[in-house]
């Protein structure tokens, strides 16, 4: 039926597949499958994301104390 495929394909608001409710969990490994290896991919890039921030943040510090030194004459 083309009513059980509808259901199956729900997704989460983040895009990432739904088992669905009536069916084995054999029934839906694939989409758990793409499930998780979105959320992996997810997880990376926010934690790229966050280590460049990270990253920019210690350059302006950096340079800061740079120019708090060269005031004082340090």
């Amino acid at each position: 039926m083309s009513g059980g495929s509808d259901m199956s394909a729900e997704r989460t608001p983040r895009g990432y597949p739904l088992p669905h409710p009536e069916h084995l969990l054999s029934d839906d490994v694939l989409a758990l499958r793409e499930a998780l290896t979105c959320i992996d991919a997810d997880m990376t890039a926010q934690q790229q994301d966050t280590q460049q921030e990270q990253d920019q943040l210690g350059v302006r510090l950096h340079r800061l104390h740079l120019r708090v030194f060269h005031l004082f004459n340090f």
